[in-house]
């Protein structure tokens, strides 16, 4: 049975009126990068759901420009290499894109100037786009289709130091078993 948006938003958490503005996007962003299925659904629906903390719309991280300072300023692994990049290229979007890096290289493969207006990734067909390019890129669909959770999960957000598990696990793989139970009635 096929993931509705009422079977989201009561799963995950969200509320109905963003799963039913957003979804339909979601899924078109994915369909155009050949990303279709019950599985790859799963994975996407839950993804969103932790990245935009169950708003289910594209959100900016959390935190004020000091945070943001602090823990991305002078990043070279994020590209963060001009004075104010930290503050500037703050996670955003559906996928939580951060990073001069990476605004300036999807920002590129989606057409879009993201470094001159790093807003923009908040504009929920872009986001929708940019999410659609970071889960191909990371071929989540493969690992979704295999039941690979956990790694979706590490590929996405990585892992904490401390607990050695991936960010937003728990809250992820809730997602996911209760969306599963939905595609298996």
């Amino acid at each position: 049975m096929p993931l509705t948006p009422i079977d989201i938003a009561r799963i995950c958490r969200a509320p109905l009126a963003h799963v039913e503005c957003h979804w339909p996007r979601i899924l078109l962003a994915l369909s155009e990068r050949g990303i279709q299925g019950d599985l790859p659904e799963v994975a996407a629906a839950a993804t969103i759901a932790i990245e935009t903390a169950r708003t289910f719309q594209p959100i900016h991280e959390y935190g004020d420009a000091a945070y943001f300072t602090q823990h991305y300023e002078g990043r070279k692994d994020l590209g963060n290499t001009e004075p104010g990049d930290g503050a500037r290229f703050f996670g955003r979007g559906f996928a939580q894109l951060t990073g001069r890096a990476n605004y300036t290289r999807y920002g590129g493969m989606i057409h879009r100037d993201l470094v001159t207006d790093p807003a923009l990734a908040l504009d929920p067909d872009v986001s929708a786009q940019l999410f659609a390019l970071f889960f191909q890129e990371r071929s989540i669909a493969p690992l979704a289709q295999a039941h690979e959770w956990l790694t979706i999960r590490k590929r996405w957000n990585g892992v904490n130091r401390a607990t050695g598990m991936p960010n937003g696990w728990k809250e992820f793989n809730d997602c996911v078993c209760g969306l599963l139970e939905v595609i298996h009635e």
